[in-house]
């Protein structure tokens, strides 16, 4: 028996065939039981059990908490909205207002996404920011602002016609916000804040 969704990463094309990225199809999926896992995503049967773990996954999640890392695999399997809206719903029960409060949750969970993506140097970052002194909030605003400020440099370059836009395809074009964040120092942000 060959394990066709071995190697497959989140964003490739879905190895059943679907058309769909692997994360919309039949990655939910491969957390199922043995049996489950040799089902076909086309067998009603298999989408059942499919859309079930994913419920269940939605379920577990009742609510954020920055200073708690959420579960990657239960995390991840929220849409994007449920994502920034739990965000908000933290920051809204703590009373912590904002001036553009959905732009500040909308990069909290951009940040919570890399940190549970652990093929991103994201997670170490963090890690080593709360070795450094952080409480785990900090070192995802630390790591918010400046994923917000490479961010603000790619809109200004492309605008200002200055932007990179024929990176080599085999270079990382995130390249330059990952040396930042290795860069990033408690101490220096603490400065900055």
């Amino acid at each position: 028996m060959v394990n066709s969704y071995k190697g497959v990463g989140r964003n490739d094309p879905c190895p059943c065939g679907s058309g769909k990225k692997f994360k919309r199809c039949c990655l939910n999926s491969q957390g199922l039981n043995e049996a489950s896992s040799r089902l076909h995503p086309d067998d009603p049967q298999a989408r059942e059990l499919a859309r079930s773990a994913l419920e269940q996954a939605k379920g577990a999640i009742r609510g954020y908490d920055p200073f708690t890392e959420p579960d990657p695999e239960q995390w991840l399997a929220l849409d994007e909205q449920e994502r920034i809206d739990l965000v908000m719903e933290y920051h809204r029960r703590a009373r912590i207002r904002f001036p553009r409060e959905k732009l500040h949750a909308v990069i909290h969970a951009i940040v919570e996404n890399q940190i549970a993506d652990r093929e991103l140097p994201v997670r170490g970052t963090a890690q080593r920011l709360m070795s450094e002194g952080l409480d785990r909030h900090e070192a995802v605003h630390a790591i918010g602002s400046v994923l917000a400020g490479y961010i603000n440099d790619l809109v200004r370059g492309i605008r200002s016609g200055g932007g990179d836009l024929d990176t080599p395809c085999d270079q990382n074009p995130h390249e330059a916000y990952f040396a930042e964040l290795e860069a990033l120092a408690a101490e220096g942000w603490l400065r900055s804040a």
